[in-house]
């Protein structure tokens, strides 16, 4: 797996950020919308770089001299996982926050967990493809705020839809085209 497929991957998960940001962001007024957004874009970096880093020592702790004859359909299986994820979180209603949520870390601790669970899956099938650990945590830390932000600041009515359903069911369908790749290649 190249880098090109690392990003691809990484930007796939990320998706999540962005669409629940873009959702609060339209129930959100202009004052909070500023702040909360970077507060955001600091907590679901924060929990997708955790998560990571768990699921990849969980790998390399517990599961490497297991794993090693099937790392491919390892890998297969935790990136057609999330790709049905995608693809069926574009069918419902994403969390999102609204103007009193700003204030609160209890909420925002929760999505951050529940979106961070993703990078955990991919942690684990990066460690067991032999990918180093540094370079792939720096690429998630970058594009996981940044996409939180885009996301958080593109947040208007008329794109609503267009980042909540379709970038979602996109991005599942490239990680289920990835797997698949996985185990031909």
């Amino acid at each position: 797996m190249g880098i090109i497929s690392v990003i691809i991957i990484l930007i796939c998960i990320c998706v999540d950020n962005m669409v629940t940001a873009n959702m609060s962001s339209v129930n959100m007024t202009k004052e909070n919308k500023s702040v909360f957004s970077v507060k955001m874009a600091l907590f679901f970096t924060a929990a997708n770089v955790v998560f990571f880093g768990i699921g990849y020592l969980i790998s390399v702790i517990f599961f490497r001299n297991w794993v090693y004859f099937a790392h491919n359909w390892v890998a297969f299986a935790f990136l057609l996982l999330l790709g049905i994820k995608l693809m069926l979180e574009s069918i419902e209603k994403s969390p999102s926050f609204r103007d009193e949520d700003a204030g609160g870390l209890r909420k925002l601790i929760k999505v951050s967990c529940l979106i961070g669970l993703n990078s955990f899956l991919v942690g684990y099938a990066f460690e067991t493809m032999d990918r180093h650990f540094f370079p792939e945590v720096i690429l998630l830390l970058v594009l996981s705020f940044v996409m939180t932000l885009l996301g958080s600041h593109l947040g208007g009515k008329e794109i609503k839809n267009l980042l909540s359903k379709k970038l979602e069911l996109v991005a599942g369908i490239i990680l289920i085209i990835m797997a698949i790749r996985m185990i031909i290649i």
